[in-house]
């Protein structure tokens, strides 16, 4: 009896096998060599290729560690197409920066003495918690995203439903995504 169920449950592990399957996937590297692997770097173009074709030899897999250096190549690469004006702030900063930003530009159509108080507070705290240059950097992130949507939003109600507040709001965005965003 033990030998029974011994030979089903081997039975159903190998059954079970042939259904598990990994993909391989080919590349080329940068030298133009056909490297092949079970995850392909990030921004590389790649075909998965059938298991029958994989296992033969003299193919070449990456390792994780190439894989990783690839990533990392490619990721530099993008960083440095970017504006040299785009750093990486802390959220807080990132956070004083867009209320100020908000409360300034407010303040260039309505003006009140509260309001000046806090764009001044927030202008402290900047230059106490942040960067030196921080307030002229290019930010494109989810906040700019959110103001983008934002501004659509705006824009689509408009066409139908045109207000002066809703005008306003739709500068203001215009001018918080020019202020902040790239």
């Amino acid at each position: 009896m033990k030998k029974q169920i011994l030979l089903f449950i081997l039975l159903g592990l190998f059954v079970i096998s042939f259904g598990v399957q990994a993909d391989v996937f080919r590349w080329l590297n940068k030298d133009g060599e056909v490297i092949y692997g079970d995850s392909p770097p990030k921004e590389v173009q790649s075909e998965i290729v059938p298991l029958e074709e994989a296992g033969q030899s003299g193919m070449r897999f990456a390792t994780d560690q190439q894989i990783e250096q690839i990533n990392e190549s490619s990721n530099s690469a993008a960083e440095r197409s970017r504006s040299t004006k785009t750093k990486k702030i802390d959220s807080h900063c990132r956070k004083y920066i867009s209320q100020l930003n908000k409360t300034e530009i407010y303040l260039e159509h309505t003006y009140n003495e509260r309001d000046a108080q806090k764009a001044r507070d927030l202008r402290k705290l900047i230059k106490r918690e942040c960067a030196k240059d921080v307030l002229s950097y290019q930010h494109d992130d989810s906040r700019c995203e959110g103001y983008r949507q934002d501004l659509s939003k705006v824009e689509v109600y408009l066409e139908h439903t045109p207000t002066v507040r809703d005008k306003q709001k739709a500068k203001d965005l215009h001018e918080q995504i020019k202020r902040e965003c790239h």
